[in-house]
Order: structure tokens, then sequence, then C-alpha cells
């Protein structure tokens, strides 16, 4: 009897869905072969015309800006250089690189010039496109490492509790020395612990070149990005100081060849250190130092709401003291995004896991610790207003910091939860954020229907479209309980709210605190 096989089903279409909700199919290897052959040609006809080729690994907020900036160097009205954008074909990544070949930035900013050279580079000077194929490193003059690399949680108790995800990292490295051409120059700019380039990124594209039988020593150094996103997102690369270090002299004069090309150096000349793990060491301890200071605004936020002070105005006289105090943090509703959330756990792992150095940074630990538990003082405060149990709170801004749509270790995530915790009810609105996958089943709202719901508002992010709210559309929200986190209130603005029978508290605002408890007696 003849057995009849059932026919193979299709295999599912998997999707890649971008932060706006564009999906994007993810492409199999049959299309990624047709891809690579494209770029090849084009990284061919690139060469032919005197560009240099530059792969950025990584297309996330760094990376996808980092080759825009890369494709605008120009050379005598031509571009010096064909850039190719790699990310992963997975259905998290692959969005990127489909929205890069659209002409579409994939992050969003304020700053208009992002997109404008992502339409320069995609459509007018063709010298811009992206894939999702490791081969592209083949293709490379210079490849600029810009993956992710993080610790295992966002909260250690002590040093000795702190671990880094190493392994994705030495990953991406492989996938480049698999492909590497023996003279390219390898840049990372993503941020790792001290000693890794040295003792992890050399090692493993040296590995992999020799499987390969090729011998000699990679060319490679480290130099660290300083980007800001918002209204400077790409100033900050063309337009800001920038620190490096080669491995070798030989590599460290490539990499200050290549970063004079894209960077104003005229105006912001570049800082040679002696050698990465200096390099590296520079990045955690810059961003450290700035957690640091956080937390230290954080104790004396809590010691003026104790005593009537509104520490915004102190601190505004206080930083008058230029260069020595004009630095100073303000007050606020906690620490987010993907750098101040970890470079000093990466920095305590280097020196412990890479030097083996009995070193506790116990001041830089303590101070995370105080930044993660931040967002719990600010429930404290709103649940002195009023009960939270049975409450419907809006979260204005969800984002880690104001007018970007990044909502990467975003306090107000960890306020939601709290939130929850406390009985109350959920709900967001955020001018620049669509999609929350840190709380994806939280309502986003329009503002005013929002407010229309609400018991609470809580002004998480500094967003301009808060800071010029007309208080009047607070107002209409009879027994409206307001907490201010971010110094976006002012004394009049509040002072018409209470009028309005709206409640104003806020982080920092001691001094409203007092009058509160002077017109209760």
């Amino acid at each position: 009897m003849r057995r009849i096989e059932a026919p193979l089903s299709p295999a599912p279409r998997v999707e890649s869905v971008a932060f706006d909700g564009s999906s994007f199919p993810v492409p199999d290897d049959e299309a990624r072969d047709e891809a690579f052959a494209r770029v090849e040609e084009r990284a061919r006809e690139a060469r032919a015309q005197g560009m240099r080729i530059v792969v950025v690994q990584g297309l996330g907020f760094v990376g996808a800006v980092m080759a825009a900036v890369v494709a605008n160097a120009s050379h005598g009205g031509r571009p010096r250089y064909f850039v190719i954008g790699v990310d992963l074909p997975t259905a998290a990544a692959y969005w990127k690189v489909a929205m890069l070949l659209e002409s579409r930035a994939p992050v969003v900013s304020e700053d208009p010039a992002i997109q404008a050279y992502v339409d320069r580079g995609v459509r007018e000077r063709r010298n811009l496109t992206a894939i999702a194929d490791e081969r592209a490193y083949a293709l490379a003059d210079v490849v600029v490492v810009d993956v992710q690399l993080d610790v295992a949680e966002r909260y250690f108790e002590s040093a000795g509790s702190v671990a880094v995800d190493i392994e994705p990292f030495r990953a991406a490295i492989r996938a480049i020395g698999r492909h590497l051409r023996p003279d390219a120059l390898v840049l990372v700019e993503t941020t790792v612990p001290p000693g890794t380039t040295a003792q992890l990124v050399v090692p493993t594209l040296r590995e992999e070149l020799a499987r390969r039988g090729v011998t000699g020593e990679p060319l490679v150094a480290h130099s660290y990005e300083r980007v800001m996103p918002g209204r400077h997102y790409v100033r900050s690369i063309e337009r800001f100081w920038r620190s490096f270090a080669g491995a070798t002299p030989e590599a460290g004069d490539a990499a200050e060849a290549f970063l004079s090309t894209i960077i104003a150096v005229d105006e912001y000349p570049l800082q040679r250190l002696g050698d990465t793990t200096a390099s590296e060491l520079a990045k955690v301890l810059e961003n450290s130092y700035r957690a640091a200071n956080i937390a230290f605004i954080h104790e004396w936020t809590r010691a003026a709401e104790a005593i009537g002070v509104n520490l915004f105005e102190v601190i505004r006289a206080v930083a008058v003291r230029k260069g020595t105090h004009d630095n100073i943090m303000r007050p606020g509703f906690g620490v987010g995004g993907y750098c101040l959330t970890k470079d000093g756990y990466l920095a305590q792992w280097g020196v412990t896991h890479l030097f083996g150095a009995d070193v506790s940074l116990d001041v830089t630990i303590g101070a995370m610790a105080i930044n993660f538990a931040m967002p719990r003082h600010s429930l404290e405060l709103l649940a002195e207003a009023m009960p939270l149990e049975g409450r419907t709170v809006l979260l204005a801004g969800i984002s880690y910091l104001s007018d970007v749509a990044d909502t990467r270790n975003s306090p107000t995530a960890d306020f939601c939860d709290l939130l929850r915790e406390a009985g109350a009810t959920v709900v967001a609105h955020d001018p620049y954020v669509r999609h929350w996958p840190e709380q994806p089943d939280v309502a986003h709202l329009p503002l005013d229907e929002a407010i229309g719901r609400s018991d609470a508002v809580v002004l998480a992010v500094r967003h301009q479209a808060y800071l010029t709210l007309d208080p009047r559309r607070l107002a209409r929200r009879s027994g409206l309980v307001v907490l201010d986190t971010q110094d976006i209130v002012s004394d009049a603005k509040a002072e018409e709210l209470r009028a309005a029978g709206v409640r104003t508290i806020g982080v920092g605002k001691g001094h409203w605190r007092r009058l509160d408890r002077e017109r209760a007696r």
C-alpha cells in the first residue's frame, strides 16, 4: 500500500515590528543572499569612486545615528565613505535595517538633522544602506562596534554581586572576526568594562583570524561616544569632544585618522589616551560621576522637603559658581536610560573579573542603589496626598529623558509597578512614545481624556509639551492631585491650580508642603 505524504506546510512568516507599529518580514536565507549581492556590488562601485567602506555593527540609538553621521562626512564636496549598517535577522532587530532601507530613521528624536542625514545618505548620495548579514564585515575598511552590552540586573546589593552578560558582546566580536580583512580597523564604541578591548576583543579577533589562516595583530581601538538623545543628537557626535586609544600605536593612528574625518576636531580636539583600558575607564567613570551626583542630590531633596525649602531655588543659587558648581544636579524622579543605570556596574565587573583586583567601588554601587530606589520616594509623596487603592493615576511621560522616545530602563516603568502594587490603575501619555515595551498593557490615551479619567497626574518627564501645558487643562478635573517630579509646574501655576481645587505636590518642592501645612492650620 502506497504511503501518502502530507504536503509540507510553508514556513511561518516572521514579522519584525518597529517602535511605531510598522511591520516588516524577516528575510530568509535566499533573500539575505540577494541583499548581500546588491550591497557587495554597491560597495565595489563606491570603492572605485574613491570612497572607503565603513560598516556599523548595531543600529540602535547610537549606531543608527553614527551610520548617518559617517555617511554625511565629505571631502571636496564628495562623500568620503560608503556606510553599511548591520543588525541581526531577528524579529527583535530586523525592523531597524528595514526602516533604514526605506530612508526612515530607526530612532525618534527632536533633532531634525537625523532624518535629514538619513535621507541624504539613502536617497541623495546613495552611500548609506543596511543589511542583516554578517558577511558585510568582509567589505569594511572600518568596522564601528555599537552593539549593546548589558548587566544581568538593574540592581545589585554589593560590589561582589555585580554580574555582566558578556557573551552576546563576545559573539558580536566573533561575527566580525569571521570575515574581517587583516588591514581593517575595528573601532569599539560600545561602553564596556575596563579591560574588555585588550582582554576580550583583541584575543577574540586574533583567534578568529587565525582560524582563517591569517596571522598578525588586528587593528583595534576604543573610542567612547557621548551621544545625547534629544535636540542635539547629531551635534553630540559631530561637534563634541571625543577620547580614544589604540590597542597598538598603528591602531591608534588609524582611529585618529578616521575620527578626524567625522568630528569637528578644529573646535573639539581629539583626546588620545595611553591605552584602551584607560579609554574604557574614562567612559564608565564619567557616567558614574554623574550617577553619584544624582544620588547625592536625592539625599538633599528629602532634607529640603522635610524642612520646607524649595531645593530648585537653592540649586540655582549654588550653580552661579561657574566651573566648580554649575554642573550640580537637580531633584528628579529617578535615573533611566542605557548608561547611568549600568556603567558603574561595568566598572566594578571589569576591575574584579578582568583584573582580579580586590577593590570595591562602594560609593558608586551605593549611589546606583539610591538612584534605583528614587521612584519609591515619589510614590510616598503621592500616597501622603491621597489613598492609592482603587484610584486611577496618569503617568505623563514614560521615556527616560525629555523630548525623546527612548523608554529603556525608564524610572516611570518602575513607578508603574509600584502604583499597581498599591492597588492603583495606571494610564499613560507621552508625546513621543507610541509603544511602551516595558509596560505593554498600560492604556495610552490622549492627554485631555487621560486627565479626565484620573484622580492624580504624575508629571514624570520634563517634555516640552508638559512645560507649556496650560494649567486650565488640569483644572477641569475637580479634586485632582498633581505630582510634579521634574520642576515642571512653576509656583505661579501651582497657585492657579490650588485656586481651582487641584492639589500640587512636588519632588524637591518643600515650600509647597510647608504652604499646605500652614493653610491646614
